[in-house]
């Protein structure tokens, strides 16, 4: 059973919010679901919105977008998924 965040040291949680909880190459046009914080794209990556759905919940006119290549983007997202290009994905909540 996963522990909340609260359960932790300080120092365990703040690794945790900084993605030190392992990660995930993400090449595909799948569907990935977790507890993302970061994303760093490998390549120019384009993020498939409409399967995203933290993105597309909190942003009304959410439009697909690109990250470019050696970019990291910090945030909570619970599905991810992307339309082409290479990321890897941060896991930061257990």
């Amino acid at each position: 059973m996963a522990k909340g965040l609260h359960r932790y040291t300080v120092q365990e949680a703040q690794n945790a919010g900084l993605g030190q909880a392992g990660s995930i190459l993400i090449d595909d046009d799948g569907q990935h679901t977790g507890a993302f914080v970061a994303i760093t794209a490998l390549e120019d990556a384009a993020v498939d919105v409409s399967d995203c759905t933290d993105i597309a919940d909190t942003m009304t006119d959410a439009a697909d977008f690109t990250i470019p290549k050696g970019t990291t983007i910090y945030g909570f997202f619970s599905v991810f998924s992307l339309a082409s290009g290479k990321v890897i994905a941060y896991y930061g909540r257990l």
